[in-house]
């Protein structure tokens, strides 16, 4: 493999990621509020949607572009942490605006139960409390809401980095794992292995591998062996787009797809994120950028259920266009208040919290001080011979026998270990 050119110096912050970022969960939200059948319409949307309705479509490969922006992120931001830092980030990043989230959508299936009974299933209480751990599928529960089965990619993806992490993170080892991880998960897949096909999740291992090689390409510049890995993530992506989304769309939209356009959109996914951290673009970088990222993440947990209640209950008085305006200013509200009063505040509370826990406090064992010398006594001097003594040996002095005094010892202190 070509050696990599020496690596140019990089912004402090990626503003056109962000920016993307936005996009990405903007494309999903025009895909549920005007594209995909749902119970908001109680059917297919509405033919009010007909004239955008094929180009929102690809909206749902949104998802795609969120996991190679991961891929790409959660590698540059796992680099130099040990796996306790890594996991409190991960915690604190997620888990506050996601119980919040999860609570109003109880709320919303409450109040609405047409929701889940569009899709076939009921939402047990028992469910929606172990939502909360963002891991319900693992035992077979539903999700309270259709987005959250990305954020169970996310988990385990989140899991093999931190195996990465334990290992220790080298350009060698990121390069092998990439470039082996979708070959392992296809193979996993044709054996049959449940476990490790979950584990591996060969249907999105290649866009999340594309993002972590495109951040090998930022850390380190240029170089065309990588490119070409790049390159072989994208021909696995684009084998998957084509078994995945064609189906989906058309059994979830009127739209009839096109491989052609699931071909570009996912040849998007990798260009995209290419464009905004390798290009002059990302030099791009303002206070818009920075706000639009942070809304993202509520944004993309908040829309779905909210958004369908407020189209169901006015699109009647509204109509398709003014009920879905309305649901976007709902969702948007909701998201910066997600934002502001709960991830904000509560997000680095936690970490700190994840962290103690997983770094707890050491107690150091009692050493022993240090033995005092012991004092110094003088022995004393002979009696001067005067004369002649009486008695017939030689004179002598017995040397009295010095007592050591007691080695004081002190207990050891604690401190607190990191």
């Amino acid at each position: 493999m070509a050696a990599a050119q020496s690596a140019p110096r990089r912004p402090a912050r990626l503003g056109a990621l962000d920016a993307l970022r936005f996009v990405a969960a903007a494309s999903v939200v025009a895909f549920h509020f005007t594209a995909r059948e749902s119970p908001a319409w109680e059917g297919p949307a509405p033919h009010a949607f007909d004239a955008i309705g094929p180009y929102t479509a690809y909206g749902r490969l949104g998802v795609a572009l969120f996991f190679v922006i991961s891929g790409f992120v959660i590698l540059m931001s796992s680099w130099g942490r040990d796996v306790p830092h890594f996991v409190a980030s991960r915690v604190g990043r997620l888990y506050p605006a996601y119980w919040v989230a999860v609570a109003v959508s109880a709320v919303v299936v409450y109040l609405w139960p047409q929701n889940p009974a569009f899709f076939g299933h009921a939402v047990t209480k028992s469910d929606a409390v172990l939502n909360l751990t963002m891991i319900q599928t693992a035992f077979g529960a539903p999700d309270l809401d259709g987005v959250y089965w990305t954020l169970w990619y996310e988990a385990r993806f989140y899991l093999l980095i931190a195996v990465l992490v334990l290992i220790g993170l080298t350009r060698a080892r990121v390069l092998a794992f990439a470039t082996l991880w979708p070959v392992a998960g296809a193979l996993a897949a044709g054996s049959g292995s449940k476990l490790l096909t979950t584990l591996l999740m060969p249907d999105y291992a290649a866009f999340f591998a594309g993002g972590m090689l495109l951040y090998l390409l930022y850390r380190e510049g240029h170089d065309w062996g990588i490119w070409m890995l790049v390159a072989l993530q994208g021909a696995i992506a684009l084998r998957f787009s084509l078994q995945m989304y064609g189906p989906s769309l058309a059994g979830t939209t009127n739209f009839p797809p096109s491989a052609m356009k699931i071909g570009l959109v996912t040849f998007l996914c990798f260009a995209l994120v290419a464009v905004a951290t390798l290009s002059p673009v990302a030099r791009w970088n303002a206070r818009w950028m920075t706000t639009a990222g942070s809304l993202t993440y509520p944004l993309y947990l908040i829309h779905e259920n909210v958004g369908w209640f407020v189209i169901h209950r006015t699109r009647g008085v509204l109509g398709p266009w003014g009920a879905v305006l309305a649901a976007s200013v709902v969702a948007l509200v909701g998201a910066t208040l997600l934002y502001r009063l709960v991830e904000k505040p509560f997000g680095g509370r936690l970490r700190k919290a994840t962290l103690a826990m997983l770094r707890p406090v050491e107690r150091r064992p009692e050493v022993p001080a240090p033995a005092l010398p012991p004092r110094h006594e003088t022995t004393p001097r002979p009696p001067r011979n005067h004369g002649p003594s009486r008695h017939t040996g030689p004179i002598t002095a017995a040397v009295p026998v010095s007592r050591r005094p007691e080695i004081a010892t002190t207990g050891g202190g604690t401190h607190r270990g990191y």
